[in-house]
């Protein structure tokens, strides 16, 4: 690979992330990327893998060459990891999500699953092909998407802080395992880690960027950091034998907290033998015979107690629930069993249960900071993000703005105090997200993974933060994995599989329980998933394409009815078929909205026909029941993943926008959950006031703009990721996909086709028999 004076400039932005880029890497060669947060070092790895382009816009100037041609026009022989795992997900399954790089590539079918089996093993991931992608924790996510990487053998590994969200356990295999496949393929290795350390034994060769963007040290090992002394830690890397930084202390006006907590160690918000069970969500398809998310234990009988002035860690393996206790103490939800309430002073004229306060008194009392911190972006610049909940609770604006442009001083983001939040690197929008989340003085601050992403200097600023909100009165909450961090908390909460430890901070036990969420750890076993019961009803045998074509059946045959009669006759019919057809389960809700269809038919035929004819109102009922309601629950059968199968297997229709298509129908699946938190950020930071109509129309259409940004820009990351897993690569290489699963046409099919004709011929058959 050769790099000539890259410089790339965002649109919007007005100085480049990189800055002439220049340097040449050998065939085979094991690259570690550093420098501090918002040096550029994702975007130089997207303009590796030839998908800087795909979605952003921007000034790109330099060139690129991997084995001699630009991979922006000709594409690269490369894997991707990127920074957010949940980006690069695109099947509902394991196995698929592992497979699509393979099928991009062409492999045989029984290449392909050798070749998922083998990746899942190599990254130590705990379940098996058949588990639902949905129903994984963070890191096993961030172990999921780096097999998804590995399964392709490429000759280019480009790997975007893999291990950040794991514990150090699960790290240390995943590290394992992309040194394993490093060796075996020989393939070319350019990684980005902060915590430089545990790789530094394996490669050969260290790149840092300075804050600019332009590459301010390269060579081995010994000449990049060990030779220079303290060089690497004025740009902020984590270079080995330094000592840990100092966290960075701040004004005690910038933490002070606007209401009283309470003396300092005063409990303020307690969790008393509190269970969560996750169910699973109900989605637009109910594949048959396919593996279900089963109702998942994520917390069993946790004690918990926050103290003011005083940092609980909530620490534990990647999945053990701490994203879930961090939820039940900042009052985001309700448990399953047990209670979270609030200290006498907190709960202060709005009650003792947290998660039933308004959303104005919660906001005056938590500040929260989800894992995925770009769901917390609230405004249009970096200011009025921050500032947003003291406008919402009606602070004094003057106060308000200064002490918001200290955090943001504090915390390294001035320089982007009018830039767009969504522009900013990953470690950047943790960081704005605290900032947002302390800017309107809550006394109690609740935080999920805050220094993931940071570098020296600003880990120092954050917990610097932490450490003054301490300080000031505040309590806080930190679910984590990063041990310097733990070292600073005053308590700790252990979450393991079956039980766990509360802690001081010289780990004495104290007594606690806790079980983990679908944990991360190789000796833990995996929730299994629930296997549907065997179907009983001839759609539940039968492939996408029966189901919808009998859909479209009914439809046209629905249009032959004009009699009440006939329509009464054609909807019994149903009714006695149905049975057969979908079997003895009790009736599905997603026929609700049919139903409602039906009476808004009938009711407006009623209303409009010659002397309000009430046969009218009720023919035209009937008609819509006929194809609309088993129209549904066919609908319904069908497995989105399995329709693309089938429409590009038996229907040959272009294999990549069936692909592209299928993948955006599975991330359509998420948009429930997407709302789920955007109301869980709008709630804390207090954008969700008010029960009025107006207010809740206001609210919707802004949640609803919220989700429609957040998915716009989630599905031009979802295009990088398969872009970066060979998604057009194979078609200008002339390589035809191949799919890892076989989309038959079952006499099953055939029998419900038959049986769809049959039916929607009734009505023209009754029709021509009572004239």
């Amino acid at each position: 690979m050769e790099v000539h004076e890259l410089t790339w400039r965002p649109f919007g932005r007005a100085t480049p992330v990189l800055h002439d880029v220049t340097l040449q890497i050998e065939e085979g060669q094991r690259i570690l990327l550093a420098g501090p947060s918002g040096s550029g070092k994702s975007t130089l790895l997207r303009a590796l893998a030839g998908v800087l382009t795909t979605t952003d816009a921007g000034d790109l100037a330099g060139s690129i060459g991997v084995d001699g041609r630009d991979p922006h026009l000709h594409g690269a022989p490369a894997g991707l990891l990127v920074q957010d795992p949940a980006d690069a997900m695109v099947a509902p399954r394991v196995g698929r999500e592992v497979a699509f790089g393979p099928e991009n590539a062409g492999l045989p079918l029984e290449q392909i699953w050798t070749a998922v089996q083998q990746a899942l093993d190599a990254v130590g991931f705990p379940y098996g092909p058949d588990h639902p992608v949905d129903a994984v924790s963070g890191g096993e996510a961030q172990r999921l998407a780096l097999a998804g990487v590995l399964a392709l053998a490429p000759r280019l590994v480009l790997l975007d802080e893999p291990t950040s969200m794991l514990d150090r356990s699960a790290a240390d295999t995943v590290r394992a395992a992309i040194w394993v496949a490093g060796r075996a393929s020989g393939a070319t290795m350019v990684l980005v880690e902060h915590q430089l350390d545990p790789w530094l034994d394996e490669v050969d060769r260290v790149i840092i960027l300075d804050a600019d963007g332009r590459i301010s040290a390269d060579g081995t090992v010994a000449e990049t950091l060990l030779e220079r002394g303290a060089a690497p830690a004025l740009q902020g890397v984590w270079a080995p034998g330094l000592p840990a930084p100092v966290p960075r202390g701040l004004p005690p006006e910038l933490c002070l907290p606007a209401l009283p907590g309470g003396p300092v160690g005063s409990v303020v918000i307690r969790a008393d033998a509190v269970g969560v069970v996750r169910r699973p969500r109900a989605g637009l398809a109910s594949p048959g015979g396919q593996a279900v998310p089963a109702s998942v234990q994520a917390l069993s009988r946790v004690d918990a107690s926050v103290r003011s002035g005083e940092v609980l860690a909530i620490v534990g393996v990647s999945g053990a629930g701490k994203s879930t206790l961090t939820a039940l103490l900042a009052g985001l939800e309700l448990p399953t069993s047990g209670t979270v309430s609030a200290g006498r002073e907190l709960a202060a004229g709005v009650g003792p249960h947290p998660a039933r306060w308004s959303s104005t008194d919660l906001a005056r009392r938590v500040g929260w900071v989800p894992q995925h911190a770009e769901l917390a972006v609230v405004a249009r610049t970096v200011l009025n993000d921050v500032l947003s909940t003291s406008r919402a609770l009606g602070l004094d604006e003057k106060a308000s703005t200064q002490r918001a442009d200290g955090l943001i001083e504090a915390l390294g983001l001035s320089a982007l105090r009018d830039a767009d939040p969504h522009e900013l690197s990953g470690g950047e929008l943790r960081r704005l997200a605290l900032a947002g989340a302390l800017a309107h003085g809550p006394s109690v601050l609740v935080l999920d993974e805050p220094t993931v992403g940071q570098d020296r200097d600003t880990w120092a600023a954050v917990t610097g933060l932490i450490l003054s909100a301490r300080a000031a009165g505040v309590a806080v909450v930190v679910a984590t994995h990063d041990p310097l961090l733990i070292a600073l908390a005053d308590r700790r909460i252990h979450l393991e599989h079956g039980r766990g430890a509360l802690t001081d901070a010289a780990a004495t036990p104290v007594g606690a329980s806790a079980v983990a969420e679908g944990s991360g750890d190789a000796d833990t076993p995996a929730p299994v998933p629930r296997r549907r019961p065997r179907p009983t009803g001839l759609a539940r045998r039968c492939g996408p394409l029966s189901l919808l074509g009998s859909s479209l059946l009914l439809i046209v045959g629905g249009l032959a009815i004009t009699d009440v009669r006939v329509a009464a006759a054609c909807v019994a019919v149903e009714l006695l078929l149905a049975p057969l057809v979908f079997g003895w389960a009790r009736p599905s809700v997603r026929l609700i909205p049919g139903l409602l269809a039906v009476a808004s038919v009938g009711f407006s035929n009623w209303l409009l026909s010659t002397g309000q004819d009430p046969l009218a109102g009720v023919t035209a009922g009937l008609r819509v029941a006929f194809f609309v309601l088993p129209g549904v629950l066919l609908a319904g059968s069908a497995d989105p993943f399995a329709l693309g199968d089938h429409l590009a297997q038996r229907l040959r229709l272009p294999a990549r926008p069936v692909v592209a298509a299928v993948a955006a129908l599975q991330r359509f699946e998420g948009l429930g959950r997407q709302w789920d938190q955007l109301r869980r950020i709008r709630r804390v930071r207090g954008l969700d006031a008010g029960r009025g109509p107006s207010t809740r129309s206001r609210q919707a259409a802004a949640m609803t703009f919220a989700l429609l940004v957040q998915s716009l820009r989630q599905a031009g990351r979802m295009a990088v990721a398969m872009e970066a897993r060979g998604f057009s690569a194979g078609r200008s290489a002339g390589v035809r996909r191949t799919w890892a699963e076989p989309a038959p046409w079952l006499p099953a099919d055939s029998a419900l086709l038959a049986l769809g004709l049959i039916v929607a011929g009734t009505p023209i058959l009754l029709q021509a028999a009572w004239p």
